[in-house]
């Protein structure tokens, strides 16, 4: 169900409700509660439930204890996860997102949330956050007064996920791809196989065949990457061969500095992405 058909099911409320919504007083459970994420994470808490069943109206969350983690919620066996990245904080609600109801979210009481039926793998809440979501020069997030935001939360089954679409083929990294526990992205046995094969990544050349077919678009963090050759990761080099299109190879480099090295070392290679049935695919 989508559009109208989404927003009449809903019952949605007039538009000064929404506003009125956006603009209420949280009552607070406790002080602010800091959480890191690892790599470029952001420095805010808060946990959120979104009913992906469109069918349906918003129902009571099942969120995440303090200690599991990043905040979560799970809906219909599907999790969500707080966004990893700086840029999922917004001063101004995204275009197509509509109220959906209030629900418990970081140590707050009743903050409003919001959805979009035609993008459900992202809901944004309404809480208090200390950062504008920006970073200095080496990617540390830059603290800011306590203030109200729209904070982006994700589908476990895209957040984190490095996906590359080539000409409306989907591909994931080896690095990202998760092939045990709940949801998984492959088949563990799928997923032994590929490394067996390829490895996870290459130093030095790309195989034989394997050319450069172009640089990536950058569609956006916690995106589905859609088009001839993007992905969500950032502008990438990609290197395909026609008579092998289970795999590609991403040019990416890295740094060691073992007990024998005196100083970093710099390797170039590239990451192994394997073919992948994207569950966000239309």
């Amino acid at each position: 169900m989508r559009g109208n058909e989404f927003l009449e099911k809903m019952g949605l409320i007039a538009p000064e409700y929404i506003e009125e919504a956006e603009a209420k007083q949280k009552r607070r459970k406790n002080p602010w509660l800091k959480w890191l994420a690892a790599a470029a994470c952001i420095c805010i808490l808060a946990g959120v439930v979104l009913s992906v069943d469109f069918y349906e109206p918003p129902q009571e969350p099942e969120t995440s204890a303090p200690g599991e983690g990043p905040p979560n919620f799970t809906e219909n066996g599907i999790k969500y996860f707080i966004s990893p990245y700086a840029d999922s904080v917004y001063k101004e609600l995204p275009e197509g997102f509509v109220y959906a109801g209030e629900t418990d979210a970081g140590g707050f009481e009743n903050c409003p949330y919001y959805i979009n039926p035609d993008m459900p793998e992202w809901v944004f809440v309404y809480h208090e956050v200390r950062t504008n979501g920006e970073v200095d020069s080496s990617g540390t997030i830059i603290p800011a007064e306590p203030h109200d935001a729209y904070v982006r939360y994700v589908d476990e089954r895209l957040r984190g996920k490095d996906l590359v679409c080539v000409s409306g083929d989907y591909y994931i990294s080896m690095w990202s791809a998760k092939p045990y526990g709940n949801n998984p992205d492959v088949s563990d046995e799928y997923y032994d196989e590929m490394e067996r094969k390829y490895g996870v990544r290459i130093e030095g050349e790309p195989p034989e065949g394997f050319v450069l077919m172009g640089t990536t678009e950058f569609s956006g963090h916690d995106t589905v990457p859609k088009g001839n050759l993007v992905s969500n990761e950032g502008e990438l080099e990609v290197y395909t061969n026609p008579d092998n299109p289970e795999i590609i190879y991403v040019s990416t480099f890295w740094h060691t500095h073992t007990a024998e090295e005196k100083t970093q070392t710099k390797h170039e290679g590239f990451n192994v992405y394997i073919k992948y049935d994207c569950p966000f695919a239309e």
